[in-house]
């Protein structure tokens, strides 16, 4: 699987395009905007289909580019949590109205809960569920790479100041990315990737110190 990062908007989102190369099936991950740079990026890709448009949660930060791209390519199936997907209806809950930036309403193909699974290709994409930063967050399992959003950053976490943040519920949401079993590539929604290896050795909230700082 290769996976290649575009950064888009204005808050600096990375936008992950995930080439399955077995199969030529693609995904994109979060498109905050609907740019020529992600066309040019899915076309470098060497995708021949893309099957997936994956939301980590609902934040117009990373979703603001879904609407168009699902017009131009209608067969993706448009993935996020189900706790997120009033998200991609409401501005005010996307945080896009607070902002002043117009979004289309539209609906999830598909929406996902804590457990579920699907297949990209031949490989099993597991959601897991995280809480905290919004309360539909998702991290995606592809085998030994994880996409965490705005959940779990490089020796950090997300916010939980905004609408719909929970400080309880990410903390639980860290700790339970810190007891799954092997090692991951972190791919997060900002910021540079890490290991999950390297954030329980070294990420002051998953070793469940300085909580109180939040």
């Amino acid at each position: 699987m290769k996976v290649s990062k575009v950064v888009l908007g204005p808050v600096d989102t990375n936008c992950y395009i995930v080439l399955e190369e077995q199969s030529g099936l693609g995904a994109v991950i979060d498109p905050s905007v609907y740019t020529t740079e992600l066309l040019d990026a899915i076309e470098a890709s060497g995708m021949t289909k893309l099957q997936y448009i994956i939301l980590t949660h609902g934040h117009s930060d990373h979703i603001l580019g879904v609407y168009d791209l699902k017009k131009k390519y209608p067969d993706a199936t448009v993935v996020i949590g189900d706790d997120d997907e009033i998200c991609l209806m409401s501005a005010a809950c996307s945080l896009a109205a607070d902002l002043g930036l117009e979004q289309q309403p539209m609906h999830a193909d598909k929406v996902v809960k804590d457990g579920d699974t699907f297949f990209f290709g031949p490989i099993e994409v597991k959601a897991v569920s995280t809480p905290g930063h919004t309360p539909g967050s998702i991290c995606y399992l592809f085998d030994n790479i994880m996409f965490s959003g705005d959940t779990l950053f490089c020796r950090t976490c997300g916010r939980t100041d905004l609408f719909r943040g929970n400080l309880a519920d990410m903390h639980e949401s860290i700790q339970k990315l810190g007891k799954l079993a092997g090692d991951f590539i972190v791919y997060p929604g900002h910021g540079p990737s890490t290991t999950l290896d390297s954030e329980r050795k070294t990420n002051r909230f998953m070793r469940k110190i300085e909580w109180s700082l939040l």
